[in-house]
């Protein structure tokens, strides 16, 4: 797995990536959303893999499932599988709050 770095503190990870709102980066050609969610991290490719739908105009709901505005197709923010069993799984991206910053693990 190689690591990216995004934010070179943990104070500027949590300026830029508000508790509960979904932030965008591009990292090598690929758009990855970003959530934090009380204590946790999340990162998923930002678009559907039903129809390209921009996730990030979606919304999380209880389950700590990402919900496409589009089909209304529930992603797992946990395991990246899709819960009706209609569509494939969304891609998930290691997430790593350091010291030093923030850091998305690509495969």
């Amino acid at each position: 797995m190689k690591w990216i770095k995004l934010f070179d503190s943990q104070a500027k990870f949590q300026e830029r990536v508000v508790l509960g709102r979904i932030f965008n980066v591009s990292i090598n050609g690929i758009l990855i959303s970003i959530l934090r969610k009380e204590q946790d991290i999340f990162a998923f490719k930002s678009t559907c893999p039903h129809a390209g739908a921009s996730l990030a105009e979606g919304f999380v709901n209880y389950s700590n499932e990402i919900v496409c505005p589009l089909h209304g197709y529930r992603f797992s923010l946990i395991d990246g599988m899709e819960k009706s069993g209609y569509s494939c799984e969304l891609p998930l991206y290691a997430t790593s709050l350091r010291e030093d910053g923030f850091y998305i693990g690509l495969r």
